[in-house]
């Protein structure tokens, strides 16, 4: 492996200088500027719109994209909004899409959580931007949140946008959008004509979003040609399926797949009917009369999804129905649809130190307990672990048992998808460039055993650390990690390149140099970074059954 390049930290006021980034002031990313909030005012289509100047940007929340969804319009195409008269008030949150849990497991992680009510009027979205100069046409950041396809929203202390429109001189949008059983429940097989659009409605609505953007962002300074789509884990996947979705192109130019691999691999719509099935039937509803489904009430529709998921081990996610989601997006088809959207995909180190931080005996594996994992998780033999311990120990000969476990996981359920799909349009002929990287900064909690897990790396992407201070931590180096990973994604939405001021020289993903940045306080790249690893569990594939066997610890 080659050894990795490193850069030393420019200072902040020099950062702010470059002429990479528009800077109108220095931000503060760690304690809380000193301003009270003032009413200000926007016009789009649809009405005025009454936010708030705080923060040093100004922010608009629970602006409606879409029509509710309760009654007639469950399960269907996102509707249009009516007018309204007068100034709508657009200081609060909307409502979360009705789902079972908001917040996110772990004892720092309190920053991802929100407490906004459920509701089916949950197609909203929050606009956050530095001015409402109508001619600045500053790059769109559109923001999908995570939680797979079930839960999750926009809003939150995490995924306030405010610090990072201002750092990067850019607009930023967070949305809601359907998820679960509102938002992808595939009825096609059952009624084609009057639910054909029910298995992607999720993804409809995201469509619905970049609409309002193209149609309204110009009003928040905002330009409509130059929109970037970022997402984190489950969000980060649902840009895979948009770009796979005709009704979406065009809407965006640029896109930023934070641990989004689950999207790559969308299957045929028939994969999900046995589960659609099985939900019916919990929902007590008859197949032929589908309309009845969409008066029962929203509690009784997650119950029933929580119900159908046990008996089916499947629950709900976009799929290929022929008219919405085409194609898989690294299929030659897909990449014929994003040919020209450069694409800058990454993942964490520990992505899987989430998933196993429910027992912490996990963090103290004996090797036979880590092996007696390997080989019923993924059906294979002790020749075969042997090997994996050796490619993994090469790169890091002080890897412990548990270290190997969860660099195992993580690299089979995120980096090596994410790795395919640069190889795959990096390979491919016409392709814009795709960039690569892996978020390496450490959480200091319990002297840094979760190492570097899934979703750490949402408030450093929009300058909260502060709000997220007992994930990150006292001192400079969350500051520093965080301004450099925002200097790489703002440089990306603006030009489609995240080389930038505060990074070593960054080259796109291809099959000989395979170039990775390893972004931390102070940022490296690497040349087919722990590649003979991932080389080595590039055949290994979760049971589905026996999932529960990776992450829970037996003795």
């Amino acid at each position: 492996m080659e050894k990795p390049m490193t850069m030393g930290r420019p200072g902040r006021r020099a950062f702010l200088s470059t002429v990479a980034l528009v800077i109108a002031a220095p931000i503060v990313l760690r304690g809380t500027m000193a301003c009270s909030a003032e009413p200000v005012t926007a016009k789009i289509k649809n009405g005025i719109l009454r936010g708030v100047r705080a923060k040093g940007a100004l922010s608009f929340k629970g602006i409606p994209y879409a029509a509710g969804t309760a009654g007639a319009n469950r399960f269907k195409a996102p509707q249009p909004v009516a007018d309204w008269h007068g100034e709508r008030d657009a200081t609060k949150y909307g409502s979360l899409s009705p789902q079972i849990n908001t917040g996110m497991s772990g004892p720092v992680f309190g920053w991802y959580n929100q407490d906004e009510p459920l509701g089916e009027d949950c197609c909203v979205l929050n606009v956050f931007t530095p001015d409402l100069d109508t001619n600045a046409k500053r790059p769109v950041m559109f923001y999908i949140h995570g939680g797979g396809y079930i839960n999750g929203g926009g809003g939150g202390a995490g995924l306030d946008g405010s610090n990072l429109a201002r750092y990067g001189d850019v607009v930023v949008v967070t949305i809601n959008h359907r998820l679960n059983a509102f938002g992808y429940t595939n009825l096609s097989h059952l009624d084609p004509e009057h639910f054909g659009d029910a298995a992607n409605a999720g993804n409809l609505d995201i469509v619905a979003a970049l609409e309002w953007v193209r149609d309204n962002i110009t009003q928040f300074g905002g330009d409509s040609g130059s929109v970037t789509v970022f997402g984190q884990s489950g969000g980060g996947s649902k840009i895979m399926t948009l770009l796979a979705m005709p009704k979406a192109q065009g809407l965006f130019h640029r896109a930023i797949s934070m641990s989004g691999a689950a999207g790559l691999n969308v299957d045929p719509a028939a994969a999900m009917e046995p589960y659609v099935n099985t939900f019916i039937k919990e929902l007590g509803v008859d197949p032929k009369n589908l309309a009845a489904a969409q008066q029962i009430p929203m509690q009784t529709v997650l119950d029933a999804r929580t119900r159908a998921v046990a008996a089916s081990f499947e629950g709900a996610r976009p799929v290929i129905d022929g008219k919405h989601i085409v194609v898989r997006p690294m299929a030659p088809e897909g990449l014929a649809m994003h040919a020209k959207v450069p694409m800058l995909l990454g993942s964490t180190k520990t992505e899987a130190s989430l998933f196993f931080q429910s027992d912490m005996r996990n963090f103290t594996l004996t090797e036979e307990q880590m092996r007696v994992r390997l080989r019923t998780a993924f059906k294979i033999d002790d020749a075969k672990v042997d090997a994996i311990m050796a490619a993994y120990r090469k790169a890091s000969p002080d890897m412990t048992p548990s270290d190997i476990l969860v660099a195992v996981a993580s690299d089979v359920q995120f980096r090596l998808p994410l790795t395919g799909a640069a190889e795959t349009k990096s390979g491919a002929t016409g392709q814009a460039p795709v960039y690569m990287y892996n978020f390496n900064w450490t959480i200091p909690w319990q002297n840094g055993v979760l190492g570097s897990p899934h979703a750490v790396d949402i408030p450093f992407a929009f300058g909260t650390v502060n709000e997220a201070g007992e994930m990150t931590g006292p001192g400079d180096d969350a500051i520093e990690a965080s301004m450099n990973l925002m200097a790489a994604f703002v440089s990306f939405a603006r030009t489609g390149n995240p080389n930038n001021a505060r990074m070593p020289d960054w080259k796109p993903y291809d099959t000989t140099t395979r170039t990775t940045m390893l972004v931390d306080a102070t940022c490296e790249t690497a040349s087919d970074w722990r590649g003979d690893a991932l080389r080595e569990v590039s055949t290994l594939k979760i049971d589905p059954f026996n999932r529960a066997a990776l992450y829970r610890y037996e003795a």
